[in-house]
């Protein structure tokens, strides 16, 4: 692979699943990369990714997930692998459409095609910080620009779900629970502060309450019960902790009861926005600026 490579130049490939905006994204995605390909129905995160890899003709290649959406000024970008580890994952941050919280969690990811092909993680994995992401036992390189938007908000269970699986993750150290008498002092900071906001806000937006309801049964699930948080890397088992909150009626009730748990036993710091202060928190919210497109989330 050579050193300088245009993102222009890279197999992009699509990888999706049961997200219920896949078609719309995926035909967005088309019109602005032609040449983009696609993965679709792959059970398992880790089959899913390798079956990308597969399919991939350039030993460097990108994955965009169902539910993102790409910024075209992305693909005027030129990669220089003199400056970051060819051999890692490379993952930009993306814009959250419920809480704008703009970090890694959604975004475009570029993968070293023999790095993905060898690594084992989910239902594949053999170790147990392997067992619940990527991010943990495979080598990354975390960036600092944003070029993409992640809607996890087109139906409930999608808010939901994709709520409850950063509750879970958010919640952990390095795939490792944390006592609950503990949990403030030893959680990384910056994921306390978005584990917090994950949990707080969304209410200005369709179905964000659900966002933030699946972030609190998550967390509680995974602090303050024995929960077997392994599921998160199972779509059908998540939707069936949905199933279990989908009464609209309650949503504020259950939000109530988890925060009031997750704030007394636990010590999280949680707001109970509503509409009008959720938007009034996002405009007041220091906006992201791009830099170069490697530079480093810590740089």
């Amino acid at each position: 692979m050579a050193n300088r490579t245009r993102v222009s130049d890279l197999d992009f490939i699509y990888i999706s699943f049961k997200e219920p905006n896949k078609e719309e994204n995926w035909a967005d995605l088309k019109n602005k990369v032609p040449w983009a390909k696609r993965v679709d129905g792959v059970v398992g995160f880790d089959n899913a990714h390798k079956a990308a890899a597969d399919v991939a003709d350039t030993d460097f290649f990108i994955s965009v997930d169902g539910d993102n959406v790409i910024d075209e000024r992305f693909l005027l970008e030129t990669l220089d692998f003199s400056l970051t580890n060819p051999k890692a994952v490379h993952r930009w941050r993306a814009r959250n459409s419920v809480n704008c919280l703009v970090y890694g969690n959604g975004g475009i990811v570029g993968w070293p095609k023999q790095t993905c092909l060898a690594m084992k993680t989910h239902e594949n994995s053999d170790t147990d910080e392997n067992k619940i992401d990527f991010c943990w036992g495979v080598p990354h390189e975390n960036l600092h620009n944003c070029y993409s938007t992640t809607v996890i908000n087109h139906e409930p269970h999608q808010a939901f779900v994709a709520g409850y699986r950063e509750g879970v993750k958010m919640s952990l150290d390095r795939g490792k629970r944390i006592p609950p008498e503990s949990f403030v002092k030893k959680i990384w900071p910056n994921n306390l502060k978005t584990l917090s906001q994950w949990m707080s806000i969304g209410a200005d937006v369709e179905y964000g309450k659900y966002a933030m309801l699946g972030a609190r049964v998550g967390c509680y699930d995974t602090v303050l019960s024995d929960t077997d948080i392994i599921k998160v890397r199972n779509l059908d088992e998540l939707i069936g902790v949905f199933s279990q909150f989908d009464d609209d009626s309650r949503v504020f009730d259950e939000l109530a009861m988890y925060g009031e748990s997750l704030s007394r036993r636990v010590g999280i710091p949680i707001a109970d926005l509503n509409a009008e202060q959720s938007k009034f928190y996002k405009f007041t919210m220091p906006q992201h600026r791009n830099k170069k497109v490697q530079d480093r989330e810590t740089k």
